[in-house]
């Protein structure tokens, strides 16, 4: 039985790129329509700028990003198995210098607030379908936004409009997945206030 299951990149530098994905470990890798939708939404704006992959698995949604201009990619997830994978492929890519891989859990790393997360990151977020902690990791970057979040859910999970600081202003659905953009709230003031 093989060791690895194979994905591709949809789009930009490493468009049709095959990406394999280990099959012992619980990964669920953003399947391509998804990634295609994500992109399509976010169009030019992951283009110089610094993606952060949180829960990020195999990282085929940072690598993706990387392939359509980011200029860096942050892999955040707890588990080294995955981590080391990720770690490969960038080297497979040839991109290693421009992926730093963090090993934290999700919500104590977005806690800290670390450098790496800036109110000009991209943010992806992918919690496991059948775990909290993806509204929890939300709730946390709504304290200090960035400039966008997108956060794949179970369509069953469905987001508030507003969370802390971030308001959906997108959502899609594809499939059991759902897909919602959040960006930093406005918040409105009456006239003469």
């Amino acid at each position: 039985m093989p060791t690895t299951a194979q994905t591709r990149i949809t789009g930009g530098e490493w468009r049709g790129r095959r990406l394999s994905t280990p099959r012992e470990q619980i990964l669920r890798p953003t399947r391509a329509m998804v990634r295609e939708a994500i992109f399509n939404i976010l169009g030019d704006e992951v283009v110089g700028a610094t993606v952060v992959d949180i829960f990020a698995g195999a990282g085929t949604v940072g690598f993706e990003a990387l392939s359509r201009g980011a200029a860096q990619a942050v892999f955040v997830d707890r588990d080294e198995r995955a981590l080391a994978h990720v770690r490969a492929t960038a080297q497979a890519l040839g991109c290693a210098e421009r992926c730093q891989v963090i090993r934290a859990d999700a919500l104590g790393w977005v806690r800290s607030r670390p450098a790496e997360l800036r109110a000009g990151d991209v943010v992806f977020l992918d919690a496991p379908y059948r775990d909290d902690t993806g509204n929890a990791v939300l709730d946390a970057l709504g304290e200090a936004p960035p400039r966008v979040v997108v956060c794949e859910h179970h369509r069953a999970r469905s987001l508030p409009d507003r969370i802390g600081g971030l308001a959906v202003v997108r959502h899609r659905r594809y499939g059991i997945t759902d897909l919602s953009v959040l960006r930093p709230a406005v918040t409105e003031v009456g006239i003469g206030e």
